[in-house]
């Protein structure tokens, strides 16, 4: 053994166990798409804009975590564009995290309007109907002080936004809530649901799980297409689904400053692998609480699927991960991931089977309801091209 650590080449040994290593780690981990990725099903019409000549019913903007605007932020100056369109026949909904890093907490009211107030100029300016719900950064993080933090931005959304009411769910509830766009000839069920509460372990609105999950249930026998919206999401492979590309691994910093390319080889990928395997967040969807909740929520959609075979449209959306997704499911008839309303915060993302779409990029997704039925999905994002994504999902 002493003749073996006195040989010259031992140091190069060693060096290339590590290169090996650090190789299998990098291949394992694979690559973020930083360029749209579509599955091989889809046409390469589906890759851009569509044209119709039917008339516009209503449009939901879905997009979320947008607490962190830089100025004049793009996503939010095409949102904008898209808002102004038909405005008196939109919403825009905004998936919770709409103010960074904590939200309306004391120490750190006094930037709300830095934060929050490009995007409630976005729905002033366009004219729009503006939506709020609340993610985990709006709940402080989820600490002790969560509470009143998110019932604090609600009340500062509710007076920016004259008129209806803004911010749901209220007071710190987890809902459901729904709403039926417009009110007058209702085009689509909009139900609203606080996923954070289903995580949060301090001080919150007292409600049980069973009461929440049948009301769910009810609220998901209508006739109208259905679009579920909360911060969390069922499906994803972006970070909170444990999925890490190669620069995760490499440098690992950058989880704590996008900026901090330090490269710490090998020992550097011990941090996905035990957020992903030791340390489980419920922030995550390898955390317990975050689990129950998801199998919580599939169950209730699967049994609203299971009572007939011809259910209409039904979709859950959210955000929390920093990329956009267009999943299929088994359990809905799609999972959809918009979380890319700020460009500092987007993160990687990769696909599986039941992805349709992905990009490490911002933008936000449209759903247009047409008066003949039609009803379609869009991605959109601040470039040229715009629309790079579309699908029927009634046509």
């Amino acid at each position: 053994m002493k003749q073996l650590y006195q040989h010259g080449n031992f140091t190069r040994y060693v060096l290339l166990l590590c290169c090996v290593i650090q190789i299998v780690q990098l291949t394992g981990a694979g690559c973020s798409h930083t360029k749209p990725y579509y599955h091989s099903d889809i046409p390469e019409i589906g890759k851009g804009n569509s044209d119709t000549d039917s008339v516009l019913h209503y449009r939901l903007l879905l997009l979320g975590d947008g607490g962190a605007p830089k100025p004049d932020e793009p996503v939010l100056r095409t949102l904008g564009e898209w808002a102004r369109k038909d405005a008196a026949k939109t919403s825009v909904i905004f998936l919770g995290d709409n103010m960074y890093p904590e939200g309306m907490t004391e120490r750190k009211k006094h930037e709300a309007a830095e934060r929050l107030t490009p995007q409630l100029t976005v729905i002033k300016t366009a004219g729009a109907r503006g939506l709020f719900i609340p993610g985990n950064h709006d709940w402080a993080k989820g600490k002790a002080n969560g509470l009143d933090a998110v019932i604090a931005q609600e009340k500062f959304i509710n007076e920016a936004l004259a008129g209806e009411q803004n911010f749901l769910p209220s007071g710190g509830s987890p809902g459901p809530v729904a709403l039926e766009l417009p009110k007058d000839n209702p085009a689509v069920r909009l139900i609203v649901l606080d996923t954070q509460w289903w995580l949060h372990q301090h001080e919150k609105h007292q409600k049980s799980l069973e009461t929440v999950i049948e009301e769910l249930i009810e609220l998901l026998d209508t006739e109208l297409p259905v679009i579920v919206v909360g911060h969390h999401p069922l499906q994803t492979y972006g970070p909170h689904g444990g999925f890490f590309d190669w620069k995760s691994h490499l440098f690992p910093a950058r989880d704590l400053k996008r900026w901090l390319w330090v490269p710490i080889p090998i020992i550097g990928s011990a941090f996905p692998y035990a957020r992903q395997y030791i340390y489980r967040s419920d922030q995550d969807m390898s955390g317990a609480r975050n689990k129950n909740m998801v199998a919580q929520l599939n169950g209730a959609f699967s049994s609203r699927k299971s009572t007939s075979q011809n259910t209409p449209l039904l979709i859950y959306a959210s955000g929390h991960d920093h990329s956009l997704q267009v999943l299929k499911s088994d359990t809905v008839d799609y999972f959809l991931v918009s979380g890319a309303a700020a460009s500092r915060k987007v993160t990687e993302v990769m696909s599986g089977e039941d992805t349709l779409f992905a990009h490490q990029h911002t933008g936000f997704m449209a759903i247009d309801f047409f008066t003949d039925g039609k009803i379609l999905l869009r991605v959109v994002e601040p470039e040229e091209k715009d629309v790079l994504f579309h699908r029927w999902l009634i046509f």
